[in-house]
């Protein structure tokens, strides 16, 4: 029996971290916010030296250096993925598919309706630097595009959404999903100014969509996927 005045909650508490891990997860988030605000800068002069090393060092930002921070995470904080928003799927897959296909669609509409009025608001901007002119032709240009979306879709929902919810609302005493939001936002559509005022605006209101969605969920993958599928239609 429980003793009366003792209920037990079955509810699962949420991970929230350690005043080490959270120092671990600010550290780790550094480098890559410092490398999304800078690339702007770099990838047009390496570009000049050709696609193959445009993508060399595109691999490098997307893949290696994310895979290097969340593996000191992994060993130095114990965080695996689930405590950042990637919990494993349920064999029924059909649930995600149709969260994914509400985030493609609801930020999908999003980026569409503010690129369109920023636009015919705000007038031209192409920005200084645009992907498109680095994608291969045929076969190889496809799996070129399939990286750059799933590599977004993964890389940023996890270092512009699950690692800094994570931070902050174990930082936080009463953490508000709306500064939240607001705040990476913002952040990530500065990352995003090499392509012109346009590109910002739509990456903070598909962002905040996408974020808002999180919170909602507390999973990352249909965001993650999601994301993708916006990426694949903005790289077609």
């Amino acid at each position: 029996m429980i003793p009366e005045g003792r209920l037990i909650s079955t509810q699962k508490r949420p991970f929230a971290l350690n005043t080490r891990q959270q120092v671990l997860v600010g550290w780790a988030l550094l480098p890559v916010l410092a490398v999304w605000q800078l690339n702007g800068f770099y990838l047009p002069v390496v570009g000049r030296g050709g696609a193959l090393l445009f993508w060399a060092v595109d691999g490098v930002q997307w893949i290696v250096l994310p895979a290097v921070l969340l593996g000191l995470l992994a060993h130095s904080a114990a965080l695996r993925p689930q405590h950042y928003g990637l919990v494993p799927p349920e064999k029924n897959l059909w649930p995600l598919a149709g969260q994914s296909l509400m985030v493609f669609v609801t930020a999908g509409l999003v980026f569409l309706v503010a690129r369109n009025l920023s636009w015919r608001v705000l007038g031209p901007s192409p920005g200084s630097f645009q992907m498109a002119q680095f994608f291969p032709q045929g076969l190889a240009g496809a799996a070129v595009r399939i990286y750059a979306a799933v590599s977004a879709g993964l890389v940023e929902s996890i270092f512009f959404i699950g690692l800094p919810w994570l931070w902050y609302s174990s930082a936080s005493q009463r953490p508000s999903e709306l500064r939240f939001t607001l705040a990476v936002s913002a952040i990530f559509a500065l990352a995003h100014w090499e392509h012109g005022r346009h590109g910002v605006i739509v990456a903070f209101f598909a962002h905040g969509v996408m974020c808002r969605w999180f919170l909602r969920w507390k999973n990352l993958w249909p965001v993650v996927l999601g994301h993708a599928l916006i990426d694949l239609a903005v790289f077609a």
